[in-house]
């Protein structure tokens, strides 16, 4: 959903989704992470038309993740680099990772990340800046930020009563049968 003042997603997700949304554009910045900065070493690793790696790759410039930096004059060439902006896109794409080595290879990660000063594997945790304390996605709630200019939600007639904001709650994987 759009605000009507803006223009602009009214929901974070949707706003990263429009930039990173897409498969290709997810391989282009692993492999941006992984040190591949070249064009042809993009194509030759990812196996993507050119047309498609150019044009993904200008969308990620537009934005401001990557930028173009030539190594070569004539004729102009240039390396890919993760801008901060980029950078600060790589929890999403460790989270992404976790999942998958959970739910797509059964718990054995094909590739494992490590700190690269002691050499311990890493983990994915959210935990609260205020007490430390691990946070399950269970016990995560959604409040309007700052930034929010989308009509108001009506919370359900219980947390209404009481004030309470929403808590993300597990829904049943089998439609609801016992």
């Amino acid at each position: 959903m759009k605000t009507a003042t803006t223009g602009q997603p009214s929901c974070s997700i949707q706003a990263t989704l429009d930039i990173v949304g897409d498969r290709w554009t997810l391989l282009i910045l692993r492999d941006l992470f992984r040190g591949v900065r070249r064009f042809s070493g993009m194509q030759h690793d990812l196996g993507i038309a050119r047309n498609m790696l150019a044009d993904r790759l200008g969308r990620l410039v537009d934005a401001g993740v990557v930028a173009k930096v030539p190594y070569q004059q004539r004729p102009v060439r240039h390396d890919y680099v993760l801008t901060p902006k980029g950078l600060d896109l790589s929890n999403s794409l460790l989270a992404l990772m976790a999942w998958g080595d959970r739910w797509c290879h059964d718990g054995e990660a094909p590739t494992v990340l490590v700190h690269a000063d002691c050499g311990t594997p890493l983990e994915i945790a959210t935990r609260c800046p205020d007490c430390d304390e691990p946070v399950s996605p269970t016990r995560i709630r959604s409040l309007a930020g700052h930034g929010d200019t989308s009509p108001a939600q009506p919370p359900s007639d219980a947390l209404a009563a009481t004030g309470t904001p929403r808590v993300f709650q597990q829904q049943p994987t089998n439609g609801g049968a016992q």
